[in-house]
């Protein structure tokens, strides 16, 4: 299961993170079956960069709603991808 962590600390929640939970949220609904899952996280340490998002290694900062789309097709979709291949091939 891949996993969306998003920051819900002080400053990123006055920044938008709810609406940020909502945007993967619209994303998922949309998937059928559940693909990923939505976390939240208290402070990620980067108070001062806006939203803060981890997907695997990767952290996205300054995520405003109309990132999700653009950061869901470019790393959280392959990584959908990959997991799917994977269990169809029956590597583990």
């Amino acid at each position: 299961m891949i996993s969306i962590v998003v920051c819900v600390g002080s400053s990123c929640f006055l920044r938008g993170a709810s609406a940020v939970i909502e945007e993967f949220e619209k994303i998922a609904e949309g998937l059928g079956p559940k693909k990923f899952e939505i976390k939240g996280s208290f402070c990620m340490e980067r108070c001062t960069d806006g939203v803060t998002v981890k997907v695997g290694d990767e952290i996205f900062t300054a995520v405003s709603p109309e990132d999700v789309p653009k950061i869901f097709e470019s790393h959280i979709r392959p990584l959908i991808e990959a997991e799917n291949a994977k269990l169809h091939s029956g590597v583990k």
